[in-house]
Order: structure tokens, then C-alpha cells, then sequence
């Protein structure tokens, strides 16, 4: 019970921080940008034509409108903090970014070239964390990578709609599975995080979206 209430009382301090850079990057575009995602999001012609391969990053942290930041933040909270609270503030951000990457990569590869479309959000950021989070769940009870994998799977397919990146969801999800293996490979319930790796997870989190915001805005 104690160890529980330890866990509990970890300020889960990158998952704070990209909540809270999101949301501030959305309200700066909103107010101070006109048209965000064309100076970040990933598109077929400036990524592949114009070699403009830092969207890739920045991508993941521009969202479309109020109800797109306020789902992805919710889902970033819930998922983000128990995945922190597991695994430690630096591995829960190598698999966030990780997971960041591999849907933008996914999502552009399906681009089709004849549509002049730009894909935003962190969505397949967050699904990684999504399957991090199944897994840790199943190795609780003694079940296998399988089961939480198919679970989001599934929950990526059920998010489709007009307007959607399917793909993103899905190649943050594939990244994140691999990412979530590596990073539960010794996986222990009572695990507590030193503070230097605390630390350079924070570092981390900071220092990425602090390059991204440099190459959206200037």
C-alpha cells in the first residue's frame, strides 16, 4: 500500500511539461499565428521535395482546433501518467518521441501527392504511450504484448472519422509497441526512478520542444 501511495504521489514531471508546452503552443498559434500547420505540419511536397525533414518533430505539436488539443491533452494526462508513473520520466519520453516519429513517418508515407494536405497533433505520440500503458497493465497480470497491442490497434481503427490520421495513430502505436517492449524488458512493479534519470527525462522533453517551437516560429 505504501509503495502505491509513493507512485501516486510522483509529480510525473514530463508528462506535465508536454501538457502543458501543447497547450501553450496551441493557444501562441492560435493568437499570434495564422495558419500554423503550414509552417509545421507534415505534407507531402515540403517534406520529400523540399527536403524539409524537422516536420517530422514539429508536427506533433500543433493541433487543429480547442476540441483536437482538448482529446490529445486528456488522453496524453491519463495515459502519460501512468506510464510515468511505471516506467520513469526518461523512459516515458524516449517513448513518446519515439512514438511522435513513427506516426508522422507512417502518416506521410501515405500521402497522396495530388492532395495538398498537412497532417498535425500528437496523436500517434500519444497512442504510443496508449500501448506502453496496455502493456504494463498486462505484465501486471501476466499477460502478453499481443492482447494490449491488438487492444489499440483496435482503439486506432474505432478513431477514424473525415478528417482523421488514421495512419499517424497506427504508426505511433507500431513505434510506441516497440519502444514499450525495450523499455518493460525489466519491468518491476515497485520501480522507482532515481532523480538524475527524472532529470534528463525532463531535459529532454524541454529540449526537443524547445527546438521545435524554434523551427514553427521563426
Amino acid at each position: 500500500m505504501e509503495e502505491e501511495l509513493d507512485r501516486g504521489y510522483n509529480p510525473y514531471i514530463v508528462t506535465i511539461l508536454l501538457c502543458v508546452i501543447n497547450i501553450l503552443l496551441y493557444i501562441y498559434s492560435v493568437y499570434c499565428m495564422e495558419d500554423a500547420y503550414i509552417f509545421g505540419g507534415i505534407n507531402y511536397h515540403m517534406v520529400l521535395e523540399q527536403k524539409e525533414y524537422y516536420r517530422f518533430l514539429t508536427s506533433i505539436y500543433l493541433h487543429g482546433d480547442i476540441s483536437h488539443i482538448a482529446m490529445n491533452m486528456l488522453a496524453l494526462a491519463v495515459s502519460g501518467s501512468l506510464v510515468e508513473s511505471y516506467l520513469g520520466s526518461l523512459k516515458t519520453a524516449i517513448i513518446y518521441f519515439i512514438s511522435g516519429f513513427g506516426g508522422s513517418v507512417l502518416s506521410l508515407l501515405f500521402h497522396n501527392p495530388e492532395e495538398n494536405v498537412y497532417s498535425i497533433g500528437a496523436s500517434g505520440a500519444i497512442f504510443g504511450l496508449m500501448v506502453a500503458a496496455a502493456l504494463i497493465q498486462n505484465k501486471k497480470e501476466g499477460k502478453s504484448l499481443i492482447k494490449a497491442v491488438v487492444f489499440v490497434m483496435i482503439y486506432a481503427l474505432g478513431t477514424w472519422s473525415q478528417g482523421i490520421d488514421l495512419l499517424g495513430h497506427i504508426g505511433g502505436a507500431l513505434a510506441g509497441s516497440v519502444a514499450s517492449v525495450i523499455a518493460c524488458v525489466h519491468f518491476e512493479e515497485d520501480y522507482k526512478e532515481n532523480v538524475i534519470k527524472k532529470v534528463i527525462g525532463a531535459v529532454i522533453a524541454l529540449g526537443i520542444s524547445g527546438i521545435a517551437c524554434l523551427l514553427i516560429f521563426t
